[in-house]
């Protein structure tokens, strides 16, 4: 196994994020090995580097094997379909991300990643029942941003997410769908075409992700939603209800420093946003100041 793929399978393991820290950056290949044939105890004395709890799981040698067929298994499939992985500390990792509050300790990637370092990303999301008006604006949005060489971002749900991505496309623009689920088990299904669309004309799919069949958490869309406004040079909600996951979103991008818009409807979750003097009323193009 290459050194990136004796730390996925640390990582699957469940060691912890300081210690898997520690190891990507002080640790040599060699002592990645000694690590996962037992031999855990002088890399642990030289770099201080696991707690009680990683110790306990280097004891077992059933769950490491488990993980090392599991990820070398798992990265041979990624290769047929194109997927990559990159830890924190990579150079493709994108650097955005590394300035938010919590980052994923690993992203899975899937097409274009000159997306994420040569342009301008403006994410839009909203409710997943949006009117014919803001379907109309979210439009009009799209068509002014592509021109600009804009790069869109949502998130792949119903509703807005979707209709940014199919406008983008439409107008012949590039596109990011963040995803709440591995990059091989598309969520929600009803959008894999979507996803194979985004990926043919250019586009990235990104999620922290890669379990498929596993149990899948709500809290999911919420953590994805940190990632989406992450990536983000600005974020746009369309239209949300006060109690809706887009408002997540927003406190996202807000305390991620990330300059915040909003369409001006009359949806609770807009409102509230506008009257928090933390967004501001999206317009034209020149709102974005590029």
């Amino acid at each position: 196994m290459k050194f990136k793929e004796l730390v996925f399978v640390l990582y699957d393991l469940g060691i912890s994020l300081p210690a898997l820290s520690k190891l990507y950056r002080e640790a040599s290949k060699e002592q990645l090995i000694d690590v996962l044939n037992g031999d855990f105890l002088d890399v642990h004395f030289s770099l201080g580097a696991f707690s009680d709890e990683d110790i306990m799981l280097l004891s077992s040698g059933s769950s490491i094997n488990k993980s090392k067929e599991y990820i070398d298994s798992l990265t041979k499939d990624f290769s047929l379909k194109g997927i990559q992985y990159f830890f924190y500390y990579d150079k493709e990792y994108p650097e955005q991300l590394k300035t938010i509050s919590s980052p994923p300790f690993v992203i899975f990637t899937r097409g274009n990643l000159s997306l994420l370092r040569d342009s301008f990303v403006c994410s839009i999301v909203g409710t997943r029942n949006p009117t014919k008006e803001t379907l109309k604006q979210i439009e009009q949005a799209v068509n002014e941003m592509v021109s600009a060489s804009v790069v869109i971002a949502s998130g792949l749900a119903l509703g807005t997410d979707i209709h940014a991505h199919r406008s983008t496309l439409e107008s012949k623009g590039k596109t990011i769908a963040i995803l709440p689920s591995p990059l091989d088990n598309i969520t929600p299904k009803s959008h894999i075409k979507d996803a194979d669309k985004i990926l043919d004309k250019g586009g990235l799919l990104i999620s922290e992700y890669y379990k498929s069949g596993t149990f899948f958490r709500k809290a999911n869309y919420v953590d994805r939603n940190r990632i989406i406004s992450g990536l983000s040079n600005a974020v746009l909600i369309a239209e949300c209800s006060e109690k809706s996951g887009t408002m997540h979103t927003a406190r996202f991008a807000y305390k991620q420093n990330r300059p915040l818009y909003c369409f001006n409807n009359e949806s609770t979750g807009v409102q509230k946003i506008l009257g928090s003097k933390t967004a501001k009323i999206y317009k034209n193009i020149s709102d974005l100041g590029i």
